[in-house]
């Protein structure tokens, strides 16, 4: 059983985080701006949070920043506009991850040789987040991945931290429902 004091200190971080969800006062940060990235920061822009995007990739954050999808089948002129309202802003600067209140990990998983996910992305991403994880943080892995990748993966590594999950920060699991071959 965890002290009390403990025990406060985990309603405080879950209320303040439910709460400000709920007035649509957080940032969202996203890893990996790619064909889920994307439309996850859009589907969040929609709904009134502010977006912090996260990606390695210069140019694809340059684009971005410059009002520009990059696909076809995404529109532009929401990412412009979110960008002029101040409410959208991609970056590679990954120690920006502590302003996000949560963070969604959209990150490839190609297959290996062997037909398994590749999970390099997952892993530097979730190194790059433990870098900047706060007390009250919600890390959300959106990739596609075997079950327990979440408990067997990311979550050792954020709690290398000293921060636990479930009391200090919070963590889940939601793959995407994209399927880039199809």
């Amino acid at each position: 059983m965890k002290p009390a004091k403990l025990q406060d200190a985990d309603i405080s971080h879950e209320s303040s985080l439910l709460r400000r969800i709920a007035q649509q006062d957080c940032t969202v940060g996203i890893m990996g701006l790619g064909y889920v990235g994307l439309p996850l920061a859009l589907a969040s822009l929609k709904v009134g949070f502010r977006v912090l995007g996260f990606d390695t990739n210069e140019n694809r954050v340059a684009q971005l920043n410059s009002g520009s999808s990059g696909f076809e089948h995404i529109p532009s002129a929401p990412i412009g506009e979110a960008i002029d309202s101040g409410h959208f802003q991609a970056t590679g600067d990954f120690t920006l991850l502590s302003r996000a209140d949560a963070i969604l990990i959209a990150v490839p998983t190609p297959l290996t040789r062997n037909r398994e996910p590749n999970l390099t992305f997952v892993e530097n991403s979730t190194r790059a987040i433990a870098q900047a994880l706060r007390p009250g943080q919600l890390v959300v892995l959106e990739s596609t991945t075997w079950p327990g990748t979440t408990r067997e993966v990311v979550q050792p590594l954020l709690e290398a931290t000293g921060l636990k999950a479930g009391s200090d920060f919070f963590l889940g699991f939601s793959p995407e429902r994209e399927d880039p071959d199809n």
